[in-house]
Parts: structure tokens; C-alpha cells; sequence
């Protein structure tokens, strides 16, 4: 009984080191990469949407106020 508990508490013990040598394998995969034209196109759409929000606070600054 003791050699299992001995060998049960090695293995139980062992189970991290090979968890990280396996994500270890997957870190060193090549990354998968985005093609350049939705690069560019999140680029457009995001800075529009910054100049849409400015322009829309200039042109609701810029009405009169009737309720004077």
C-alpha cells in the first residue's frame, strides 16, 4: 500500500511539469495571422466612427437653442 501512495503521489506530482511542456509545444506553434484588408478595414471604419462622433458634437453644438 505505501509503494502505491508513494507512486500515486510522484504521478499526481509529475501532472503539472507535463501539462506545461505540452503548452510549452503549443507556444511555440507559429501564430495565426490576419489578412491585411480587414486590418484596413477596421482602420477606416474606426477612425470614421472618431470623426462621425466629433463632427456630431460640433453640428449639435452648433444649432440655436429656441427655448429662449
Amino acid at each position: 500500500m505505501q509503494k502505491f501512495l508513494s507512486s500515486a503521489v510522484f504521478f499526481l506530482m509529475s501532472l503539472p511539469v507535463l501539462a506545461a511542456t505540452q503548452e510549452m509545444d503549443k507556444a511555440n506553434a507559429p501564430a495565426e495571422t490576419v489578412d491585411m484588408v480587414y486590418v484596413v478595414i477596421f482602420g477606416i471604419i474606426f477612425i470614421g466612427m472618431i470623426v462621425g462622433f466629433f463632427v456630431y458634437l460640433y453640428m449639435s453644438d452648433k444649432e440655436p437653442n429656441s427655448d429662449k
